[in-house]
């Protein structure tokens, strides 16, 4: 159940945060979450993204700061490499 629920934040993610992004992921002090959140395309869309995933997550029996911290620690450097990092 724990991989379903991650796959379907690897799906949201990638559906809502595919724009370019603002966070230049050329530079190595842009972390995931920075390379994550900049694609967003509408006012409050990160905000409405988040709070869907949290739920999601704590459906699931998921610690809802999962993403959050992960995606804070980790610099890999692409939309595609942070979603990798975070969803093995």
């Amino acid at each position: 159940m724990k991989r379903v629920a991650v796959a379907c934040c690897v799906l949201a993610l990638g559906g809502a945060l595919t724009g370019s992004a603002a966070a230049d992921p050329a530079t190595s002090h842009a972390t995931c979450e920075g390379i994550l959140v900049s694609g967003a395309t509408y006012p409050g869309e990160v905000a409405d993204l988040g709070r869907y995933l949290h739920q999601l997550l704590k459906d699931q029996g998921i610690p809802p700061g999962f993403l959050d911290v992960g995606a804070a620690q980790l610099k890999e450097g692409s939309f595609d490499a942070c979603v990798l990092a975070l969803f093995p």
